[in-house]
This record gives structure tokens, C-alpha cells and sequence, in this order.
């Protein structure tokens, strides 16, 4: 009978390492992406890096008496591992780094990425490349049930489906499900006085589309025209609005995530913070000390 821990660190189930990406795949996409892309994706990795504080520390104990003779033990450790789980459609350098950071940041020690249905595009994998996951592997979509199945043997952890993968209705024991996809529509609210790089932008969400809201000459842009101004964009279903810095608490009512100038390269998951990568431990016991006094 197979006992937990099974698989090692650096290794996973056997349906992945038949997929593994090799180091040689990781340099030449590295090499193919331009310097200029390269530096996009650092300035979103070290926002996300920034915006959840860096590493926790591997191991937080604290001891507390609270009254009524009770005393409280919270232990918090990382997760043995993380998966982040890609779809043939997902193709957002930016969203992959900011779901990996949070994992890293919780200092999980075993971290992977895998593509299922296609090749891993390169800025992809110099996203990864960058954050410092070497783990990457591509399967077949009937091959993730398997996969999922196998992951038990690896301890306690997390999978993050990233977009274009059907979540399963039950995961394993031990294993936590978090589906971030999003509905891939974002809009770009820019005046005279506020421009975005539209090039940034399509690099860092190629799978997103964008609409354009622009007051006066709209600057050439692939994008597509958008109707209405930020007061109205509430109802239109957007992922992330891009806006001026006067008008960031305006676009925080009209969709979950608001960017401002620069930030066309950053995205963040509120709902993957480090502590989604972390498991919690408590022990309750009598203040045996507190009663004495």
C-alpha cells in the first residue's frame, strides 16, 4: 500500500513526466522572446512580489492565552506543492506570474506548471523561466484525471486551473481546487492625458480583448472601440479597467481589478493570496498557568 509522500519533491505523477519540458525548450524560448518583453514581465512579477509582501517565513508558531482558560496554539507551514494547470487557450504571461508568485511567496517547495491540449507558448515559459519555476510539463486533457489522482502521493497542495479546463467535480483528498479563469474581457479607459501602452497590454494578455473607451483622437490601437464611460462600465462585464490614477477608486466600482499607467503588465488574483498555499494547524488546551494565577 502506497503511503503520502510517495513522489519526492522534484518529481510528479508519471503522466506529466512523460511531458516534461526540458531545460534546453526553456532557453530557447527565453532567447526567442525580446528584451523588451523579458522587462515586462519582470516589472509585473516584482509588482505582484511587492503586493503580497515577499516570502512568509517557512515556519509561524504563536502561543496565546485568551481567556477562559484557554490557550491557543496557531502553527502555519506551506504546502508540500502547488500545480498551475493551463488550457490550450491561456496564453497570459502576466496571469501566470501572478498566480505563481503567491505560491512562491508561501515558499511551497514544489512548484509545476502543465499545459494540456498544445505547446507551452515562449512567453510563457520565460514567465516561468523568471519566476524561477523550472517544472514544466504538457499532457493530453484525458490525461489530467490521472494526473489529479496521482497528486495525493505527493502530500497536502494546491491546484490552480488558470482558464480553458474543465474543473472536476471532486478532488482528491488533500488537494485544494482553486478555478481562477476569468471571462477575458477588459477595458481601456484612456483621455489626452492618459495613455496606456496598447503593446504591453496585448503582450501581457493575448488572450484577452480589449475595448478601447477614449475621449477625443483615440491613439491607433488594435483595439476595439468600447461604448460608454467609466460610470456605465459596471455593467459591462469587464475583468480589469485600466484608467487614470484620478479615477482608480471609480474603476474599482465598474470591475474587480483597476490599473493605472504602467501597471499594463501586472495583474493580481485577490482570491490566490500566500495564505491560499499555506495550511493552518490549531491546538487548544486549558491555561493551566492563567488558572494558577
Amino acid at each position: 500500500m502506497k503511503t503520502r509522500r510517495d513522489i519526492p519533491v522534484g518529481q510528479w505523477p508519471e503522466a506529466m513526466e512523460q511531458g516534461r519540458i526540458a531545460d534546453a525548450a526553456f532557453a530557447a524560448a527565453y532567447a526567442r522572446v525580446s528584451d523588451r518583453q523579458r522587462a515586462w514581465i519582470k516589472t509585473g512579477l516584482a509588482a505582484v512580489f511587492a503586493a503580497w509582501g515577499g516570502p512568509r517565513p517557512l515556519r509561524r508558531r504563536n502561543e496565546a492565552c485568551l481567556g477562559h482558560d484557554l490557550s491557543l496554539t496557531d502553527l502555519e507551514t506551506p504546502l508540500d506543492f502547488a500545480l498551475f494547470v493551463c488550457g490550450p487557450g491561456f496564453t497570459s504571461p502576466a496571469r501566470l506570474v501572478a498566480a505563481v508568485v503567491p505560491a512562491l511567496c508561501a515558499r511551497v517547495a514544489d512548484v509545476a506548471a502543465l499545459r494540456l491540449g498544445g505547446p507551452w507558448p515562449r512567453p510563457l515559459l520565460t514567465a516561468l523561466e523568471l519566476c524561477g519555476v523550472e517544472t514544466a510539463c504538457r499532457a493530453k486533457t484525458r490525461s489530467l484525471p490521472e494526473i489529479l489522482a496521482g497528486l495525493p502521493d505527493k502530500g497536502r497542495g494546491a491546484v490552480v486551473v488558470l482558464g480553458g479546463v474543465r474543473t472536476p467535480s471532486a478532488m482528491p483528498s488533500g488537494v485544494r481546487l482553486f478555478d481562477v479563469a476569468v471571462a477575458g474581457r477588459a477595458g481601456v479607459f484612456a483621455d489626452c492625458a492618459t495613455t496606456f501602452d496598447h503593446e504591453a497590454l496585448a503582450f501581457a494578455h493575448p488572450d484577452m480583448a480589449f475595448s478601447l473607451h477614449s475621449e477625443g483622437a483615440a491613439p491607433q490601437t488594435p483595439f476595439s472601440p468600447g461604448q460608454g464611460d467609466l460610470a456605465e462600465a459596471a455593467d459591462l462585464g469587464y475583468d480589469a479597467v485600466y484608467v487614470g490614477t484620478d479615477h482608480l477608486d471609480q474603476g474599482l466600482k465598474a470591475a474587480p481589478l483597476a490599473f493605472g499607467p504602467g501597471r499594463e503588465t501586472c495583474w493580481l488574483w485577490p482570491e490566490l493570496p500566500p495564505g491560499a498555499f499555506r495550511q493552518r494547524r490549531l491546538a487548544a488546551t486549558v491555561d493551566t498557568a492563567g488558572r494558577a494565577r
